[in-house]
């Protein structure tokens, strides 16, 4: 059964400046501290899953309605960890998605805090720690792992299906984890691709039974079956400070998809040797976002070159990688415009994309009367005239509009 308890959660709308000061220690490399981010405004649902058999406590952020899109629909980025990383990843992709930046789309952020984090991020039952050394004392840590696949089990019959059911969601989701969430996401490649589109491991802990992921990596991406995917996975300092094999198995899982050269299968690596296990994911959850939504925003070029077939088939080339359809922000585009039209010989261009702004947007009276004023100043009174009086009808108190409408009608 489940409760939809939709609480609200105030957090701080400044932006965030994230500082962790958690010292590297193997306790750090096998558990999350206490929680250290508590969510920004989100829903907070109270989800009683069948599949784990207990009721869970699950974060989900929605970006603000659209009034020019009151149906607008979202990718989906689901992270691990909920209590420590929901509300940093949630206020990066704020910020990235605003209009002034824009090089990442608006998000649903669901955020899935911990009940058992060593039972559900394993996916095999292992005694043998960090270190290599079993652990057979009574009250060893290690004894309730291997969930890891009835946990990936509930994500798919249970949670996905809630998220898509009761909010506005398009079928581009990402799976982001760090350290055990780490082999969670990859487990999930390997084993579930087409759960999500793309991936992201932040320090996946690859030691977890004597390289058990590692094995299955070969064996998997061998088969080359993974087509359309993408993933980032990185990691810090770890297996150099403390001399084991951590960093060594990043290297390893690098060489295994590289050597494959599996087409359908985008990656990206980084290694981050000035951080630590605990800092490395406010660095590279950001790298993450950027790689999967690299060339998002329309590249600059010459003015004279940016017209709207330009960006019809940017987007176009944009829904086909995300599979759905992908369409620009009425904000973008005008400001756009109002570039080009200061430009030499770029008016046309400009108008065009004015244009495009109508079709897409055909309830904005902003789209109309922008338009408005590029036909006026092409000297177009006629146009100018018509994008008036739809911006007017559309918007029938503005003072604004009627004075352009008034001024282009008494100069025809």
């Amino acid at each position: 059964m489940i409760y939809r308890s939709y609480l609200r959660r105030n957090f701080r709308n400044n932006n965030i400046i994230f500082i962790l000061l958690i010292l590297l220690t193997p306790k750090g490399l096998i558990a999350q501290t206490d929680p250290v981010f508590k969510p920004i405004s989100a829903d907070v649902i109270k989800f009683s899953s069948k599949v784990l058999n207990e009721d869970r406590k699950i974060y989900i952020y929605v970006p603000p309605a659209d009034t020019l899109q009151p149906n607008k629909h979202y990718p989906v980025l689901y992270v691990l960890d909920g209590d420590n990383h929901f509300s940093m990843i949630a206020e990066y992709c704020r910020y990235l998605s605003r209009w002034d930046v824009n090089v990442v789309p608006e998000m649903i952020i669901v955020g899935i805090p911990n009940t058992n984090r060593t039972r559900d991020l394993t996916p095999t039952h292992s005694i043998v720690n960090y270190y290599g050394t079993p652990d057979t004392s009574s009250n060893s840590w290690l004894k309730p792992s291997g969930g890891g696949n009835n946990f990936l089990q509930f994500m798919s019959s249970e949670l996905i299906p809630y998220v898509d059911a009761h909010y506005k969601t398009e079928p581009f989701r990402i799976f982001a984890g760090h350290s055990f969430g780490g082999i969670t996401t990859i487990n999930c490649l390997l084993t579930q691709p087409d759960m999500f589109g793309a991936y992201i491991a932040i320090s996946p802990s690859f030691w977890w039974d004597k390289g058990y992921l590692l094995n299955l990596a070969d064996k998997k991406l061998k088969t080359k079956g993974i087509v359309n995917k993408m993933i980032f996975y990185s990691d810090a300092d770890e297996g150099v400070s403390d001399k084991s094999t951590f960093h060594t198995n990043l290297l390893k899982f690098d060489s295994i998809i590289t050597q494959n050269k599996i087409t359908g299968l985008d990656h990206k690596y980084v290694y981050y040797p000035e951080d630590i296990h605990m800092t490395e994911p406010v660095k590279a959850y950001y790298d993450a976002l950027r790689f999967i939504y690299r060339q998002w925003d329309i590249p600059q070029m010459d003015p004279k070159l940016l017209n709207a077939a330009v960006v019809k088939q940017h987007y176009q080339q944009l829904s086909k990688r995300y599979g759905y359809s992908v369409m620009p922000t009425e904000v973008n585009i005008n400001n756009r415009a109002m570039y080009l039209i200061t430009q030499p010989g770029a008016l046309d261009n400009a108008i065009g994309l004015l244009e495009l702004n109508t079709e897409n947007y055909p309830e904005s009276p902003t789209a109309f009367t922008w338009l408005g004023d590029a036909y006026l100043k092409k000297g177009n009174r006629s146009k100018a005239v018509t994008c008036y009086k739809k911006a007017l009808a559309l918007n029938p108190g503005s003072q604004n509009i009627k004075a352009k409408l008034k001024g282009a009608s008494e100069n025809r």
